[in-house]
């Protein structure tokens, strides 16, 4: 009897076991993405150097 006891003393604490291993998991993956969403964005400066300008703003210089 004292056996069947030890045995479900075990399984219960292997479930609480896996649940905050799987609580501790979900917490840092939780934190590292509000982590990095929370960073401002780099800027790469050779992406700026490609973007077009607005077609108005060529015609710009013969207004004046």
């Amino acid at each position: 009897m004292q056996s069947q006891n030890f045995d479900s003393k075990s399984a219960s604490d292997q479930v609480v076991a896996i649940f905050l291993v799987a609580f501790s998991m979900f917490m840092v993956g939780y934190t590292a993405t509000r982590v990095y969403l929370h960073q401002p964005p780099q800027v790469n400066a050779q992406a700026e150097s490609n973007v077009i300008p607005h077609q108005a703003s060529l015609w710009s210089e013969l207004k004046e």
